[in-house]
């Protein structure tokens, strides 16, 4: 094995056609609940966003800017996205990072995360993102959080 980063393994052969023997992914982390992208919606004067939405975004790019991430050619990111507990889940049936699999899409919860690195100049394009490893899960904080390393492209 060459590189262990949170439950992805990558044989010798792979890192060395992929480039990855030398690497170590950036890890960062968001205090703040995650939230999916919504639907834009169409009003008189064309395509929105809800208000709640862009506040969300907003909040994000000022964590994103205060982890100062470098600007470079990434190519993998992965991205463990954590919720509270409904207030109705009984305190005896809450696990800590326990899989969540109803209340939105994964693609949705990645769309807002990848959107606001390409605002904040962290990333030229989502499109140069070749690779993605996503969870979402419970957690007994009463707050949510994002956690998500971005491995960079060593051989260019």
């Amino acid at each position: 094995m060459c590189i262990h980063s949170s439950a992805i393994y990558f044989s010798l052969p792979q890192c060395l056609a992929l480039g990855l023997f030398f690497m170590r992914p950036l890890k960062y982390n968001i205090e703040l609940t995650p939230k999916p992208t919504p639907r834009p919606r169409l009003g008189k004067y064309g395509v929105y966003n809800k208000s709640e939405y862009k506040k969300y975004q907003t909040d994000m790019m000022y964590f994103v800017n205060s982890l100062n991430i470098p600007k470079d050619d990434y190519s993998h990111l992965t991205a463990r996205f954590y919720f509270p507990y409904p207030k109705k889940t009984s305190k005896k049936n809450r696990i800590d990072y326990a899989l969540m699999r109803n209340k939105c899409d994964l693609d949705n919860l990645v769309k807002g995360l990848m959107d606001v690195l390409e605002k904040t100049s962290v990333i030229n394009n989502d499109r140069q993102i070749s690779s993605l490893f996503l969870e979402k899960r419970y957690t007994l904080r009463e707050c949510g959080h994002i956690e998500f390393e971005l491995l960079p492209i060593v051989n260019k």
